[in-house]
């Protein structure tokens, strides 16, 4: 019997780096910093790149666009990345945004979040890993649970240092291929044997499905910059979403009874387990 063959598809919001005295969180630092994953097997994969495809066709007349969130929402960036590039009407640019969202939302599509909160890292742990570090195994986390046939793993091409002047890059490389052979770092006896060998980086200016990530990522990013405390707040009967994060909500990885909280969506440290699910 031939096993299943996944692709996974990432990109990151928020900065990497933890803040200091100097430079404290909310000034040019934020508190989050997430990966966003779109896991899809192949033909899958392919089906939905077509549909992106025809639609940036139709709209923009060519397949060539980068479909960036913040691009899609900050006025001037509409105005400059779209609206004057392709010569299109705003109107029409928004026609495309919702058709997007419609063909993401009706795709078979699984999508994982990971969430480091940086502020809380700091409280709770002396010396932390870097937070993509702790983000990519937390991401992995999600992925290597249940998952039958082999998954490769496709990210947006990083930049930036750590404090070491090591790329971030190289240490997520590095970092795969340690789980890959020696299992996690964070759940004793946790396998990623699921994985192929390599990372793969891509630029999302060229790759449809990363910049479907980069949505995923934005939107849980901005869900928690919005209303993070929420997360953790028991007691609370529904929890407030930001608009785009609700669109996508369905398609995260979910356990029993539609509960995404661990499952799809996951916020490292975790202080308050709250099983937020979703109710068709």
């Amino acid at each position: 019997m031939i096993e299943s063959q996944y692709s996974l598809f990432i990109d990151e919001s928020g900065t990497k780096e933890y803040a200091d005295d100097r430079v404290p969180y909310g000034d040019g630092r934020s508190r989050y910093f997430v990966f966003g994953g779109v896991l899809l097997e192949n033909a899958e994969a392919s089906r939905l790149t077509g549909q992106i495809i025809a639609l940036k066709q139709e709209i923009f007349e060519t397949k060539d666009v980068e479909v960036k969130s913040t691009w899609l929402r900050i006025p001037s960036h509409r105005e400059n990345k779209y609206l004057k590039k392709y010569n299109i009407s705003d109107e029409r640019l928004t026609e495309f945004t919702a058709r997007y969202y419609k063909i993401l939302v009706a795709s078979k599509m699984t999508l994982v979040a990971s969430i480091v909160d940086k502020q809380q890292v700091q409280e709770d742990y002396g010396n932390p890993y870097y937070a993509p570090a702790i983000g990519y195994e937390v991401l992995l986390q999600r992925i290597s649970q249940g998952i039958e046939g082999s998954v490769s793993v496709t990210i947006d091409d990083m930049s930036g240092s750590t404090p070491k002047m090591t790329t971030y890059k190289t240490n997520l490389a590095k970092q795969h291929r340690r789980l890959r052979q020696h299992g996690s770092q964070l759940i004793k006896g946790m396998r990623f044997d699921c994985l192929l060998p390599e990372l793969k980086f891509t630029d999302s200016a060229k790759h449809h499905l990363v910049q479907v990530a980069d949505s995923v990522a934005y939107n849980v990013f901005r869900q928690f910059r919005d209303h993070g405390e929420e997360w953790e707040t028991k007691g609370l009967g529904t929890l407030p979403m930001y608009e785009y994060f609700e669109l996508i909500v369905e398609k995260f990885r979910q356990g029993p009874y539609g509960r995404i909280q661990g499952y799809g969506v996951a916020k490292f440290p975790l202080r308050n387990r709250v099983g937020w699910r979703v109710q068709r």
